[in-house]
């Protein structure tokens, strides 16, 4: 449907006055302050342009001209829920609004039922963001003292709070998370009113709201997890005990029945552990493999995306309220995926039917709607999508309903925070297509607002009454345990362990041995959190029917030296799962019969996993291992390589010699294992090179196969060495023109010049990066005339350039301007890069260097492609630009030709941008009749981060240099006066490139003007 932009604007205007007023109403719940602040740690905004090629909003603009963009008035709580739709068998019912509640981003349900929410008042009240920095927070009790299912009663437990982010319910208090603090806040007398806060712990970064740590959920382990924190945590004895873990998810933890820890980033629905992040930790060698990254992420088990194929959603109403624009949207204006996932839950209650165990629950607020997925079973499960298309669990067609976290209640319902706020994403990513749509829908008003709804399932019973956990006697306690709903066992689990009450003991060992699976599982892990699991419980444990609570026994044997050989015995337990907990837990044990029973275990397993658990167990003895593992198949070769560069990590010179030797010794029929070594020693990235005692001759000799990918590795392994007497390996030539002494030592010498000056950009193995610098291995810019690679190295090459048949397009800064190198250190690296990589020309001396240097002394500009091949130029020249009738040039940003990684003429913004890196450049064709002197302008706009960059306009023979200003932001364009410029008769190429190192990004240019001078 297609309306004209106007009636939109009129209808957006009518509605959002009313919206203001409700606003209004609704602002007392909140301190005012005069003058809102932001936080002095925010990252800066980005530019527009910087945003654009990653944000196809400029697509997206495209797409406003041909949908309809309803009005967004602000809407009562009982307006709004006549805007959703629920799935069939399930219906919504609202548990609390404004004024009770405000901008809900985080919730628990406390012992008693009551829910505690942390309030977000501060988030994006404006499109400047201001309030960030404003303490009118909140953590709010909401209470149903009538138990007709809605709140009635709302206490402030504590205000005044900046930003708070999530809490956990621990003895005497709560812990609450105020980025970057940590705090236990305690009620001692009893009135939900916090009166005493005392630092206990850092825990996030405060300045970014969208990127920063979360969580403190209590998992079965009866550790607090996090997500996008790297730190887990347990309060014990009234002090905060904090471990390492591996950061991982953006906002929201939540876990399955058996404790598998799950969360979500905002454009992915579902990321989870396969197995616990603790046992990768153990090793560190496999630990910095992990984080080096790179292969079959998947394969680690920790952090793994679980929901590539449940990523589509289906509004129902159109979403051009994101940052992404069209990159993320149908043609009808609608999302296509999962864009500002959060908060996701792991359904374990008891008022929804069976369909939906393992099933998560996952809030979009960028779409409006709670995706729901399903996970299959077996080690490694996968989600997929549990409706069919154009289905969700709940969708609406109020732009303003933000689902932004949920959770399972104590009655077995869905309960999710409904920021319901107009302007979703946040100030360091806002464009103009988002600006411009928040203005004329008056998103920006209505702050202050929102609610707390249940979604519950049709015809089904559901139990109102608050639990009261809190008071309930600890026998009842541990019955609790066995209970359908998953809020309740684990509430139960945490108040045992916190009451450290003995007369729990007997009885939960009683339920660990013999109850329904969930209660067994409960019970072992509380007998743990109390110190009383006795070997007895975990053997009995270990032979029960259900293998989540064998597989639990078997994890919690681990501290305990004698109960090895009960796991000896497990090795061939029926279920996968089980064994592969076993291989995990195996690992906690020293002694020689460990890698034997690992040994075993792995030599019948295929899963990627199986490979990844054992060596989490094989710290300092992966070099054992590895000789000892009997000759199989390729299959085993990622296998080889990990333990192999698990040697290498562990950086001991005995034994990464006689890693060499193994390779050295390894016949060339087992063919896949010196490959599967050779991986290994590719992979490796020390900080310095490793020192060897003797040259590793075995992967030397590989310098010269001819399989081209195979010295490629070799090369990028050996600049991870080195030896007494050590040559540059990329210079050992094959064929090549013997060296001179005097040669082989200025090859020497520039290989250390070349890695500290020109291996960033065309890497330390000579082969380019792609997008960004051409390779220097089998160029014949490189073997060919020396006097003409001088010049490039001299002066600079920008423009279409052919590599190796490839097109390149782009701008090599000159080093000659730099002063960087003498005449000697030229000839140095030239020769180096002559003589590496398989390159067999002759080595450049000084003299070469001087001569070319004398001879191109009164050139400035870079050189083109064309005028060192001395033929014409094979691409379209753009059409040069002329003087004015008043003699002006005027050189506008779309008459640019540009050459540059990032750089470009953006249409949408008419400006050259984004200019981040300082190769870029931009270039304009000018004719004049006569010659003559300009005054230069540039137009360009720069915030105070850009201010005081330089940047440099030149032709042949005449340059001037101007300052960035602070222009006011990037939405503010001034001319710039810089200085003059000399132009020769006919036609002249005009330059703009940085001067300098950039700070940020330059400015964006809208064009020059030139001047002539009287």
């Amino acid at each position: 449907m297609n309306v004209k932009p106007k009636r939109i604007r009129s209808r957006a205007l009518a509605i959002g006055g009313l919206g203001l007023l409700l606003a209004a109403d609704c602002l007392c719940a909140a301190p005012a302050l005069a003058q809102p602040s932001v936080p002095k740690d925010r990252p800066r905004a980005r530019p527009p342009s910087a945003l654009t090629g990653w944000a196809d909003w400029e697509n997206g603009e495209a797409l406003l001209k041909r949908i309809y963009v309803p009005p967004a008035p602000v809407r009562t709580a009982e307006e709004e829920m006549k805007t959703f739709k629920l799935a069939p068998g399930y219906h919504v019912e609202l548990v609390a609004a404004e004024p009770l509640v405000h901008n809900p981003i985080f919730f628990e349900f406390d012992p008693d039922g009551r829910i505690w929410v942390v309030e977000y008042q501060g988030y994006m009240r404006d499109l400047a963001g201001s309030g960030e920095d404003d303490p009118i927070c909140r953590v709010v009790v909401l209470e149903d003292t009538d138990g007709d299912g809605r709140a009635d009663k709302s206490t402030v437990f504590l205000d005044k709070l900046v930003m708070p982010r999530s809490f956990a319910f621990v003895k005497g208090g709560i812990l609450l998370q105020e980025p970057p603090t940590l705090w236990f806040c305690q009620d001692t007398n009893g009135d939900l009113h916090c009166d005493k806060r005392t630092e206990v712990g850092q825990m996030g970064q405060a300045g970014n709201p969208q990127h920063t740590a979360n969580g403190l959920r209590y998992g079965l382990d009866n550790w607090l997890h996090c997500a996008d924190w790297s730190k887990r945590y347990r309060w014990q004895d009234g002090k905060l005990i904090e471990a390492d873990t591996i950061q991982r998810g953006q906002f929201g933890v939540t876990f399955d029945e058996t404790g598998r820890f799950l969360t979500c980033y905002e454009n992915r629905a579902l990321y989870g552990d396969y197995i616990p992040a603790v046992y990768l930790t153990r090793n560190p060698h496999l630990l910095r493999i992990f984080q080096r990254g790179g292969g079959d992420r998947n394969g680690f088990g920790v952090n793994v995306d679980i929901s590539p194929k449940a990523q589509e959603i289906f509004p129902i109403r159109v979403t051009p309220a994101v940052t992404l624009g069209a990159l993320e949207l149908r043609d009808d204006g609608r999302l296509r995926t999962y864009t500002i996932a959060a908060g996701v839950c792991a359904y374990d209650g008891h008022q929804f039917p069976a369909d939906a165990h393992r099933n998560v629950f996952v809030p979009e607020s960028g779409g409006h709607l709670i995706g729901r997925l399903q996970l299959n079973d077996g080690i490694a499960p996968e989600a997929t999508r549990f409706y069919p298309a154009e289905q969700e669990l709940l969708a609406s067609t109020d732009e303003r309903f933000r689902p932004v976290n949920a959770r399972v209640g104590p009655d077995g319902a869905l309960y999710v925070a409904d920021l319901y706020h107009g302007i979703i994403e946040h100030i360091i990513f806002m464009v103009p297509w988002l600006t411009k749509q928040i203005q004329e829908r008056h998103l920006d008003a209505g702050n202050d607002l929102g609610r707390i709804w249940r979604i519950v399932a049709d015809d089904r019973e559901i139990d109102r009454r608050a639990p009261k956990l809190a008071s309930t006697s600890t026998a009842e306690l541990v019955k609790t345990l066995a209970h359908p709903n998953g809020w309740h066992r684990l509430t139960a689990q945490r108040l045992l362990v916190e009451r450290g009450d003995t007369n729990a003991v007997t009885p939960l060992r009683e339920m660990a041995k013999k109850a329904a699976p969930l209660a067994q599982l409960h019970a072992l892990w509380t007998l743990d959190g109390l110190g009383a699991l006795d070997p007895d419980t975990r053997l009995a444990a270990m032979d029960t029917t259900d293998e989540r609570v064998r597989a639990a026994a078997i994890r919690l044997s681990e501290h305990d030296p004698g109960a090895l050989p009960a796991l000896a015995r497990r090795t061939g337990d029926s279920n996968q799962s089980v064994r592969l907990q076993l291989a995990l837990t195996l690992g906690a044990f020293p002694g020689t019969q460990t890698p034997v029973l690992l040994a075993e275990l792995l030599a019948r397993e295929d899963h990627p996993l199986f490979r990844t658990a054992v060596l989490t167990g094989l710290a300092g003895r992966e070099l054992e291992f590895l000789k000892s593992w009997p000759d199989r198949e390729q299959k085993d070769r990622t296998l080889i390589s990990l333990l192999a560069q698990c040697v290498l990590e562990e950086a001991n010179p005995p034994r990464v010699a006689e890693l060499f030797a193994l390779f050295a010794n390894t016949p060339s029929d087992r063919s896949w294992r010196r490959n599967a070594l050779l991986d290994a020693f590719s992979n490796i990235r020390y900080s310095k090179p490793f020192s060897l005692a003797e040259e590793p001759a075995a992967l030397t000799a590989l310098l010269r196969v001819p399989d081209v990918a195979t010295r490629e590795k070799v090369l990028r392994a050996l600049n991870q060495f080195t030896w007494p007497g050590a040559k540059p390996p990329d210079t050992l030539t094959q064929n090549a023109p013997p060296l001179t002494p005097a040669q082989e030592q200025r090859v020497q010498a520039g290989q250390q010049l070349y890695t500290m000056v020109c291996a960033s950009c065309h890497q330390p193995h000579g082969g380019g990066n792609t997008g960004a610098a051409p390779p220097l291995a089998g160029s014949d810019w490189v073997n060919g005339p020396p006097e003409r690679l001088v010049r490039i190295v001299q002066h600079g090459l920008y423009g279409p350039v052919q590599v190796n048949g490839q097109t390149w397009n782009l701008n090599m800064p000159a080093l000659g301007a730099t002063g960087i190198f003498d005449d000697e250190q030229f000839a140095d690296v030239l020769s180096y890069i002559r003589r590496a990589w398989g390159n067999a020309a002759v080595p450049i001396e000084p003299a070469v260097v001087a001569a070319v240097r004398k001879e191109t002394s009164g050139r400035s500009l870079p050189w083109r492609a064309e005028e060192l091949a001395q033929v014409a130029a094979n691409t379209n020249e753009v059409a040069a630009i002329k003087p004015s009738a008043s003699g002006e040039l005027h050189l506008p940003a779309s008459r640019a030709t540009v050459f540059a990684h990032r750089l470009a003429y953006r249409p949408t913004l008419d400006v050259l941008a984004p200019w981040i890196v300082h190769e870029d450049m931009a270039e304009w064709q000018v004719e004049v009749a006569r010659a003559g002197t300009y005054e230069v302008t540039v137009n360009l706009a720069a915030d105070a981060r850009s201010a005081g960059d330089f940047y440099s306009i030149e032709t042949e023979g005449s340059r001037t240099r101007g300052e960035v200003p602070d222009t006011g932001g990037y939405d503010h364009f001034k001319e710039q006066p810089s200085g003059h410029l000399t132009l020769r008769a006919g036609l002249n190429r005009v330059l703009l490139r940085p001067d300098g190192k950039l700070k940020q990004e330059l400015a964006d240019v809208r064009g020059l003007r030139l001047v002539p001078v009287k």
